[in-house]
């Protein structure tokens, strides 16, 4: 089957849920894909070099219908966005998201303690949980707060295995309280000295925020059941493997480089083909 742009943009960018979509029929997938191009186009417009915090006021603007102009840059998505304005539920989740994404136009930034952090997660990868809900057919609310535990949790993978890109960007999201107050700057000078004091605390401080994590993916396995059971068996597989990626981290006892952890292919495919077996003897 040949795949269109925004499977392809799935498939490049977020291969762990791209593998794991394909549980899935072919229009819960192209929906799933256009969900996250949009967002995925909107988080590159973030990392930007240049600060891009105009933009997304001016988005915000429209969304909430005080700008009746859509800026160029978003004109692809307008039926997407149409779509966000005609419900009110869908422009405060992802007035939620926006909102994220202009916390990370800071010039230097740096996170002050976990509840920052937990908060940030939730505003750019929970509200993504929640949006997802309706493609996966789970109509009862009371699952919403379940699929934003397991967005707080892959975020929090994210930053665990990230540390040295983030700082790159001039970006620190591991808490203050837990770093030392570490700078992103001193983070891209240490990356490589593990003897160093400060790459130490580092290494706490990611152990940390993935013992966080795991809490996180237990309490959003709650919410599994209010899944159909291709949905289910969809979203614990994509899970497990991102879960898998902070494992590993673990068992390298969370040193931390400019090398990005990441799951081969045949440990996706054991993960996926023992989730789908503990998934249907709960039937």
């Amino acid at each position: 089957m040949q795949l269109n742009s925004k499977i392809k943009c799935l498939k490049k960018n977020s291969k762990s849920f791209y593998w794991a979509s394909n549980l899935l029929n072919k229009n819960k997938i192209n929906e799933i894909s256009e969900l996250y191009c949009v967002l995925r186009e909107l988080d590159d417009v973030a990392d930007n070099s240049d600060n891009e915090k105009e933009i997304f006021e001016e988005l915000l603007a429209y969304i909430r219908k005080e700008n009746q102009n859509l800026n160029v840059r978003f004109e692809a998505h307008e039926n997407f966005f149409k779509s966000i304005k005609s419900s009110q539920e869908k422009k405060e989740n992802f007035l939620n998201f926006l909102d994220g994404l202009i916390y990370d136009q800071q010039d230097h930034l740096e996170v002050k303690n976990n509840s920052e952090l937990i908060e940030y997660c939730y505003r750019v990868a929970g509200t993504v949980g929640i949006m997802m809900c309706p493609i996966l057919e789970v109509s009862n609310k009371d699952a919403y707060k379940y699929a934003a535990d397991l967005g707080i949790a892959m975020q929090l993978t994210n930053i665990s295995r990230d540390v040295y890109e983030d700082a790159c960007n001039n970006r620190r999201y591991l808490p203050s309280s837990s770093c030392n107050e570490i700078k992103p700057e001193e983070i891209r000078e240490i990356f490589n000295d593990k003897k160093c004091e400060s790459y130490k605390e580092i290494k706490k401080s990611i152990e940390s925020i993935l013992n966080i994590a795991d809490d996180y993916y237990e309490k959003a396995k709650k919410g599994y059941s209010y899944m159909p059971l291709r949905s289910r068996i969809c979203i614990s597989v994509a899970a497990n493997i991102y879960r898998e990626i902070g494992n590993d981290i673990k068992r390298n006892k969370c040193h931390w480089s400019s090398k990005r952890y990441f799951i081969p292919m045949y440990r996706k495919l054991f993960i996926t083909l023992k989730t789908f077996f503990n998934e249907l003897i709960r039937i």
